[in-house]
């Protein structure tokens, strides 16, 4: 198994179009999609996204296992002051954490060598045991990274960090989407390691297959057909 490059975070929200109102007018952002099912927001549609589902109803949502995902950008500073009131933005190791939206915890990063502004830089995840979560991210095709509870995706990076995530409410972590070669390869393989198989999605651009991962995490495997094309 081997994963190209994230492609996408996939996120629950309980005001889809509020979320990408949000995403679009205080970050780089701009609807790369949009369909009946989800909007997918970035900065392009071949650099790191996110897609935005509606939660299912009458659940409440939490963060659960998302520490927080980062956005890399030229000047940190100069990008949160376009944040608006309300979003608890802090600075932190020259970046500045703020609260997206519906509680969402993001952050915005310096970016380094050469890059798109405003492009996703990496997700941390929530674990009971950081390190082993990074050995299973790596039996599925991630890269080892720098540090032992970190994996990357191409250039982007998932980072594990303590503690596990204790609440019991809906995550809005729907799954981590990831581009390769065959997704019908990937299926294969991933039953021949004995992980959880959850789904195979045909379409009209696309295959992708759906595996657990750990602490519950959803790896989509998707693979783009010729057809594919986003701006």
């Amino acid at each position: 198994m081997k994963v190209q490059k994230l492609d996408h975070v996939a996120l629950y929200m309980g005001n889809r179009r509020a979320a990408a109102e949000f995403l679009t007018s205080h970050l780089g952002f701009h609807v790369v999609d949009h369909t009946d099912r989800y909007t997918l927001v970035g900065a392009g549609g071949r650099l790191g996204k996110l897609t935005l589902f509606d939660a299912p109803e009458d659940t409440m949502l939490s963060p659960e296992v998302i520490e927080r995902i980062n956005v890399r950008v030229v000047d940190p500073e100069a990008a949160s002051s376009r944040l608006p009131q309300g979003s608890n933005v802090q600075p932190q190791d020259g970046g500045y954490l703020f609260d997206g939206p519906e509680g969402l915890p993001l952050a915005l990063v310096p970016g380094a060598h050469d890059f798109t502004d405003y492009d996703l830089e990496g997700v941390l995840l929530r674990s009971g045991d950081p390190e082993a979560a990074a050995r299973e991210f790596v039996k599925m095709g991630f890269a080892p990274g720098e540090e032992v509870a970190t994996v990357k995706a191409g250039e982007y990076r998932l980072r594990l960090t303590a503690p596990a995530p204790t609440t019991k409410a809906q995550g809005m972590l729907y799954h981590i989407g990831c581009l390769v070669d065959s997704a019908w390869d990937h299926h294969k393989e991933a039953e021949g390691l004995g992980l959880e198989i959850q789904d195979f999605v045909e379409g009209p651009n696309t295959l992708a297959v759906f595996v657990q991962g750990p602490e519950g995490v959803s790896v989509e495997y998707v693979e783009h057909k010729p057809t594919f094309s986003l701006t």
